[in-house]
This record gives structure tokens, C-alpha cells and sequence, in this order.
């Protein structure tokens, strides 16, 4: 019997092991369409965001980030679920007692909303000592 060389040998051994890849991609497949979905569900697609032509975009988004929802007829959500001003206060109470003091805020108020429902939103805001809160808007003008 001839002897294989070494060389011989190492190609033999060299067999990627196809199932585990697979195994590997399905798992990033997932891990994608969940994180996806997530995106999603934090930003409610019925509010028409009002235009801020000269606004500064933000860079980097804080992964801390709470985004409160006020719909058109004042109705609030946290994470596309409903919540009224005293939920608002316990979520971000619970934010801040996990997170800090220093958390970001975002409230993405529609163009037709009542400024006294976003005051609610902002008392509720204040009354958990957090302190950074922005607006989203568009960027470019709306039509």
C-alpha cells in the first residue's frame, strides 16, 4: 500500500463542515428579521412627523433610547402598546432606575396633534427626573 503524503492527508481533513454553516446562517437570518421587527414596533407609522427643514440630524442613536408615540387624537404608545400618562411615568421610572437619569427621550408627536396632549407627555416626562428629551421631524418638507 503506497503512502499518502502529508500534503494528501491535510486536503482530507480540510472538508468544511456544511451543516454547521447553515446552522450559523439561519441563526443570523433570525437574529435579523427579529431586530427588524423590533425597529419597527418602536415607531408608530400612522403619526405624520412635522418638517424641520434646518434641524440637526442626529449621528449616533443611543441604544437607551425610549421613543414615545402621540398619535393624531392624543393617544400615547410606548413599543406599539397603548399607554396613558401615569404608564408613561412607570416605564420611564423603570428606565431610569435601570439606565440612569441620563437616558434619552424621543417624542415623535404627529403634525395635527394638540399641543396640550404633548405637554402631558412632557409633565409625565419631567416627573420622573429625566431631563433629555428630543422631537423628531422630517428633514425634508412635507406635502
Amino acid at each position: 500500500m503506497a503512502k499518502r503524503s502529508r500534503k494528501e492527508r491535510d486536503q482530507e481533513d480540510a472538508d468544511v463542515p456544511i451543516s454547521a454553516m447553515i446552522d450559523v446562517v439561519f441563526l443570523l437570518i433570525i437574529f435579523f428579521v427579529v431586530t427588524a421587527t423590533l425597529d419597527r414596533d418602536i415607531e408608530d407609522e400612522t403619526i405624520r412627523l412635522c418638517s424641520a427643514p434646518h434641524g440637526k440630524p442626529v449621528k449616533k442613536k443611543d441604544p437607551r433610547t425610549v421613543t414615545i408615540n402621540v398619535r393624531s387624537d392624543g393617544t400615547c404608545t410606548i413599543s406599539g402598546n397603548v399607554a396613558s400618562p401615569e404608564t408613561v411615568s412607570n416605564v420611564l421610572k423603570n428606565a431610569a432606575n435601570q439606565f440612569g437619569t441620563d437616558i434619552p427621550i424621543i417624542i415623535r408627536a404627529d403634525k395635527s396633534v394638540l399641543h396640550g396632549y404633548v405637554k402631558k407627555v412632557m409633565d409625565s416626562i419631567t416627573a420622573t427626573g429625566l431631563y433629555r428629551i428630543k422631537f423628531q421631524a422630517l428633514k425634508e418638507k412635507n406635502r
